[in-house]
């Protein structure tokens, strides 16, 4: 299994706190924490990191972890301030050569989030929380995932498996030539997979979520 994390972009009113692997979560860095939670659940995935606002600070702050700096391929996105996180993932699609998670560089995760996911099913699931404060929700049908878009019932947590037949789908849609991938939310991305039969089935938890801020 690979994991992705999308760290390279700051977030919309906090650009002064700068990137986002650097915020601080109890005592660690934020990267750190992500790191070592993903590998106490996924101890053999492998943790791909894409960076790129203040990516100076950030390695700097890594060289404090030489280990765990040394585990984690470490990408830079040069182009983090012009395009959206399609660009970001077209970056890393070579990873997508696998089953696959998807999320990014502020989320505050929980063991209890990812043991909802079930490996054994061999398919690609996203996690809905109702206690979630992300303001995405989807559309279930049938015990498939429909549709995601801000302000829908069913909110959801912004972490995305797919299974390894779903990511290669993604790698073929990713290596299309259309400059409106570039500038694509990942939900977005997420959709188009589902407009390409791509099933995606859904775990519940009711996990409250903590702010990283």
């Amino acid at each position: 299994m690979n994991i992705i994390i999308l760290g390279d972009k700051f977030q919309k009113r906090m650009k002064s706190k700068g990137c986002v692997g650097l915020f601080k979560s109890g005592n660690d860095y934020l990267i750190i924490k992500q790191y070592k939670m993903l590998k106490k659940i996924f101890p053999k995935a492998k943790i791909i990191y894409v960076y790129g606002f203040e990516h100076k600070k950030l390695l700097i702050a890594l060289d404090e972890y030489p280990e765990i700096k040394q585990d984690i391929e470490l990408v830079y996105n040069p182009d983090y301030d012009l395009y959206n996180y399609g660009a970001s993932l077209h970056l890393v699609r070579e990873y997508l050569n696998d089953d696959v998670i998807i999320m990014f560089g502020d989320a505050i995760i929980d063991k209890s989030l990812f043991v909802k996911f079930d490996l054994k099913q061999k398919t690609s699931q996203i996690i809905i929380n109702n206690q979630s404060n992300n303001k995405l929700g989807c559309v279930v049908n049938q015990l498939k995932i429909e549709n995601i878009f801000y302000d829908l019932d069913n909110r959801i947590e912004e972490i995305y498996l797919l299974c390894k037949q779903d990511a290669m789908i993604l790698i073929n849609f990713l290596n299309s030539k259309s400059q409106a991938i570039k500038n694509m939310f990942i939900f977005e991305i997420i959709n188009k997979l589902i407009d390409m039969q791509v099933n995606i089935k859904h775990q519940i938890t009711r996990t409250k979520r903590k702010n990283v801020i």
